[in-house]
């Protein structure tokens, strides 16, 4: 079911798992896995191998990266509850789709219905800073998805994103996940609001997308680039 592989100068050796892999590398352990609509590979320790070659983290989504619009369409719906906590998503299934499912809402958690083909996970923080919460969302967030949540409703909305790789997480910049420019929200608490034209101009072009997840030479040649 796991398979446990080594980066070696001359290339990844070992038996593949069907459902995710570990890999050492000459800087760590990493884990990569792969569905139809997402593929990662993040970090699980850092640590000195020597003779390996190393590894990067990366993520690839089938549809490429998800348009800004989806993530305008979240922000207006926390706004207009700033006060309460509210989850929404978006799914992929031949595209990208806007997800609200039926939900108990609070001031400090909320209970909803799990969608289907869910890509991105989405919830708000209320007037609290933007974290994952080690307590409820590490213990919550455990499959092949992405992660974001937005606080600080009640002033610069603050967005955090990651990706989770059956329970192991790594931080993601709003570029590796989002065509388009944040423009209503930051990444920092630190960071006043851009416009469009600031940030364009740090923008870089998405790991490409990978089109066919039970190809394992497809998936090999995309991990080791």
């Amino acid at each position: 079911m796991v398979g446990y592989l080594v980066n070696a100068p001359e290339g990844i050796s070992g038996e593949k798992g069907i459902y995710y892999n570990y890999i050492l590398a000459a800087n760590g352990l990493f884990i990569e896995a792969s569905s139809p609509i997402l593929a990662a590979r993040v970090p699980v320790a850092e640590c000195e191998v020597r003779g390996l070659a190393p590894m990067k983290p990366k993520i690839a989504l089938t549809y490429g990266s998800i348009p800004q619009h989806f993530f305008d369409q979240a922000l207006d719906a926390f706004l207009a509850a700033p006060d309460r906590e509210r989850y929404v998503a978006v799914t992929a299934a031949a595209g990208y789709h806007f997800y609200t499912p039926v939900q108990d809402e609070g001031d400090a958690s909320v209970v909803y219905e799990v969608g289907d083909s869910v890509v991105l996970d989405i919830h708000s923080h209320a007037h609290m800073p933007a974290f994952f919460s080690h307590q409820t969302d590490d213990k919550d967030e455990t499959g092949l998805k992405l992660y974001a949540v937005v606080g600080r409703l009640n002033a610069t909305p603050v967005v955090k994103l990651r990706v989770g790789v059956y329970g192991y997480f790594h931080s993601l910049a709003w570029r590796d996940v989002f065509d388009g420019s944040l423009t209503r929200a930051v990444e920092s608490e630190e960071e006043e609001v851009k416009t469009e034209g600031d940030v364009h101009s740090i923008v870089e072009p998405h790991a490409p997308a990978i089109q066919h997840s039970s190809s394992w030479l497809r998936w090999d040649r995309f991990f080791r680039r």
